[in-house]
């Protein structure tokens, strides 16, 4: 297929005579022999929509409509698939889906497919009960879970000891804390002039959600976490990175949220972890049924795949 011809496809809503030459053009039979709409033909192979749509379904489906939203994406889409059917019937022509190896890899990917569909199937049939007593509890013992952080931003400027000795640091640090503390509405400035962080050129050294100790380092959040007012000057910091001058930019209180706030919320986790431990038992189930393993073939898998053998120790190792 032509790239221009991919092309007419793709704009076939603005194009009726180019949509007349795939979509709904032709109708052939999917491999269950229900009709189907051929939307790209190439050496005597066609892409129908059930083959996108099978494709559609490798994709997760909160990424699908992205990933459809892309006409080059599509072009390459109906291209591989193109391809991968024309490779597949020269090896047909050859003889190659005679040969026992082919077939056994055959069925283990068909396998793997009715594996897939079947764990769907049964994750939709799990029955979840009625789990709104237990998202409260959940919710009155874990409260903390869902509390609602306030915005928390501060500015700050960096001291760092790479290029001076910490005792020169500290020094500087302490001459911008008096500073800033003299005239806080001239922070923006000191932080031009002194901070050595490399990023104030693109956030002028604002922090956001300044008090999480999982994103900052431990002694700077803690500083964050004593500002209480705006325009409030913390003493000079120290941490990984050297010494630092905070200036409270904005701080809005912490919010715990109701239950009625947050039950959907609580009960569409509850739900998962329920559906989740449904699939895993009858996994577990499937797994404690009668194991017979010929020990002798399974320990020689390594012999007939050429594991190399453990290199032997000098005694004086030993």
């Amino acid at each position: 297929m032509e790239n221009r011809n991919l092309n007419c496809l793709l704009k076939a809503a603005a194009s009726l005579s180019c949509a007349a030459m795939f979509v709904g053009a032709s109708v052939a039979a999917d491999i269950s022999g229900v009709p189907t709409t051929i939307v790209a033909t190439r050496g005597g192979q066609s892409v129908t929509l059930t083959d996108l749509d099978a494709f559609a379904q490798t994709i997760p489906v909160e990424k699908r409509a992205g990933f459809f939203d892309s006409p080059a994406r599509i072009e390459k889409t109906i291209d591989g698939l193109l391809l991968a059917k024309q490779f597949a019937a020269e090896a047909r022509v050859a003889g190659l889906d005679k040969q026992s190896d082919i077939q056994a890899q055959i069925q283990i990917a068909t396998d793997q497919v009715l594996a897939k569909a079947r764990r769907q199937q049964f994750e939709q049939d799990v029955k979840v009960p009625d789990l709104s007593a237990l998202a409260q509890e959940e919710f009155l013992a874990h409260k903390e879970k869902y509390v609602q952080h306030g915005e928390f931003i501060v500015q700050h400027i960096l001291i760092n000891t790479a290029n001076r000795s910490d005792g020169e640091a500290k020094t500087v640090a302490n001459t911008i804390e008096q500073k800033a503390k003299a005239d806080p509405s001239q922070f923006e400035a000191l932080v031009e002039q002194y901070s050595d962080d490399r990023s104030k050129a693109s956030n002028h050294g604002k922090v956001e959600d300044a008090g999480n100790t999982r994103l900052y380092d431990p002694a700077f959040a803690a500083a964050a976490a004593k500002l209480h007012k705006a325009d409030e000057i913390s003493p000079v910091v120290k941490t990984a990175f050297g010494y630092h001058v905070l200036k409270l930019i904005k701080r809005e209180p912490d919010k715990t949220p109701t239950f009625a706030e947050v039950k959907d919320r609580i009960l569409q986790s509850l739900s998962a972890d329920y559906v989740d431990k449904a699939v895993q038992g009858h996994s577990d189930e499937l797994r404690n049924e009668p194991l017979d393993v010929n020990n002798a073939l399974a320990d020689s898998l390594r012999t007939r795949y050429d594991v190399p053998a453990p290199a032997a120790s000098s005694p004086a190792k030993n």
